[in-house]
């Protein structure tokens, strides 16, 4: 289908087909003479290798058709030239990004596909065939101990991801039990699971001081109260694991804060928070007037925490134990500090004109990652200009306190030589952020004089397959620079050029293991056994100021390229 770009059309035929599995299949439309050629081929499912109808194939976002039954499609007249291709299918994990599908919710396409794989159109062109990956499933049963219907228990999955090599537990999915107490957890990636049920009461009443109210307290599968105790669902890609829970009634008794701060007026939001630190749905209400603040809890050990977004961030927790009976407590809302960033420029190497560095900021990204399990605010931070300073001072700032991993970024052709705080060197050890306490500065020096890492991968050209003219691309090889030290920036990653050469520039001196890989990967580089899976891997070098140090690699098979 050829789809003119001022037509609605163009892009509300995709999202219903794809998105809704439309009962019908969009037809290739044939312009009115034969200004192009014929492009055709199958989609299978990566796992099994069976075909997949009804998976969403577009070109350029300018054409779109479905599968048929067989897996198969086609569209006829298509002019030559290069081509970005999207497979989109609910349930898979695709590549590319299908029209409008992103931002549609519960459209059953997963928020961070691949990338488009790019053909060539022209004479003569062979059959493609893309292979596409199934999602898991966790479904299940919940069951309450009164034998009442399970209706409307938040149930809940973390599961673990990587970020700037380090893996966090990130919020999976959520669904609601069903009328029979069932759930379906659907469009997950491969990976390992932790599922619960959030707190919930059975009525909506609160609790009083004279008598407690009822409910299920959070249970994580495979039915264990303690999450240091929980299991974890492994799944493969398209397995489907099934997770019963069984919930027990329960009292839960009024806890009452004294909320001091000193600006009464000010919003201000709190949370319960589990042992884990993990946020649950247990409802805090906070008058105002009497700046108190209530929640109905079950036994255990607990957190409540308070934050204010105004001009000034305020912080504060509160642990508390529940133990059969009421609590009170007080909690202490703090200013979270600005921690002021130093950055000085140590350049010794002639600049480049064609890549000078920016002088008028601050010459770098800079933010925070939680160092913890567990944190209502995973990622923080940003490096802003301190009010007043005119863009020659420079401070952090973050939601709340805690341990944070700092991960900075220097812009080329510079790169970060050292970077501390009181000492404490920030490449290899979290920061710790007190409330209501005046800070040390994050002490950052840039260089200008970093490495390059030349490399030669055989055999691995980037030339067309299906003819010289017209085909398929070869898979994209990623090529990796994993550093052998500390550091707080990204892994300097580089692609295969045509040539089947790449270049990696800009690299702090130091130490690294080459790798080339037929799939993007996520890389634990910051650990010993992050680092020993890769080892003899690849070509060691080592990159010295102002340096080149070259390699040859051979491409890694990962089993994941598509």
């Amino acid at each position: 289908m050829r789809r003119p770009s001022s037509s609605p059309v163009r892009r509300l035929l995709p999202i219903a087909a794809a998105a809704l599995g439309a009962l019908f299949l969009v037809p290739a439309r044939t312009p009115a003479q034969n200004t192009g050629y014929s492009v055709r081929g199958t989609v299978l499912d990566s796992v099994s290798g069976q075909p997949l109808g009804r998976a969403l194939i577009e070109l350029n976002q300018d054409f779109a058709t479905l599968t048929g039954g067989d897996g198969q499609f086609s569209f006829d007249n298509v002019p030559s030239g290069s081509y970005m291709v999207t497979v989109a299918k609910p349930g898979y994990f695709g590549f590319g990004f299908a029209s409008g599908l992103m931002s549609r919710p519960n459209s059953g396409i997963p928020m961070q596909p691949r990338p488009p794989r790019q053909i060539q159109v022209g004479p003569d062109m062979a059959a493609l065939t893309f292979r596409i990956t199934p999602l898991a499933v966790i479904t299940g049963q919940v069951t309450l101990s009164t034998s009442d219907p399970a209706d409307g228990i938040q149930v809940s999955a973390y599961t673990q991801r990587m970020q700037n090599g380090r893996l966090h537990w990130i919020l999976a999915g959520s669904a609601r039990t069903r009328s029979d107490g069932s759930f379906r957890l659907d469009n997950l990636s491969a990976g390992n699971y932790l599922v619960y049920t959030q707190p919930s009461l059975d009525h909506d009443g609160p609790a009083t001081t004279r008598g407690p109210s009822f409910g299920y307290p959070a249970v994580y599968y495979p039915g264990v109260t303690d999450p240091a105790s929980a299991g974890l669902l492994s799944l493969r890609a398209g397995q489907h694991a099934e997770a019963d829970i069984s919930l027990v009634r329960q009292p839960f008794f009024p806890v009452t804060a004294v909320v001091r701060t000193s600006d009464p007026g000010q919003f201000l939001s709190f949370t319960v928070l589990d042992g884990s630190g993990r946020q649950t749905r247990i409802s805090a209400s906070y008058d105002r007037r009497t700046q108190t603040v209530t929640a109905d809890v079950p036994n255990g050990s607990w957190s409540l925490d308070a934050h204010s977004f105004g001009r000034e961030a305020l912080w504060g927790r509160a642990d508390f134990q529940v133990a059969g009976a009421p609590v009170g407590l007080a909690i202490s809302l703090l200013p979270v500090p600005h921690i002021p960033v130093n950055i000085s420029r140590d350049f010794t190497a002639s600049t480049d004109p064609s890549q000078p560095f920016q002088t008028s900021g601050p010459g770098i990204n800079l933010f925070l990652s939680s160092a913890g399990d567990f944190s209502m605010f995973p990622y923080g931070g940003g490096i802003n200009s301190v009010e007043g300073s005119q863009g020659k001072q420079w401070e952090l700032r973050v939601q709340e306190p805690g341990r944070y991993w700092v991960q900075a970024q220097a812009f080329p052709p510079a790169y970060i030589s050292s970077i501390s705080s009181g000492g404490v060197d920030l490449a290899a050890n979290p920061l710790l952020i007190v409330p209501g306490s005046d800070p040390a500065p994050i002490d950052v020096t840039l260089r200008n004089d970093g490495g390059t890492i030349t490399g030669d991968v055989p055999g691995e050209s980037r030339t067309l397959t299906g003819g010289a003219s017209a085909g398929v691309q070869q898979p994209q090889i990623w090529i990796y620079a994993i550093p052998l030290f500390p550091t707080p920036s990204t892994i300097p990653t580089g692609f295969l050029q045509p040539d089947g050469n790449f270049t990696i520039p800009n690299l702090a001196p130091g130490s690294y293991q080459v790798i080339a890989c037929d799939s993007q990967q996520d890389i634990d580089f910051h650990s010993p056994t992050g680092l020993a899976a890769w080892a003899g891997k690849g070509q060691s070098v080592t990159v010295d100021p102002g340096g080149t140090a070259h390699v040859d690699l051979t491409v890694i098979s990962t089993g994941t390229s598509q």
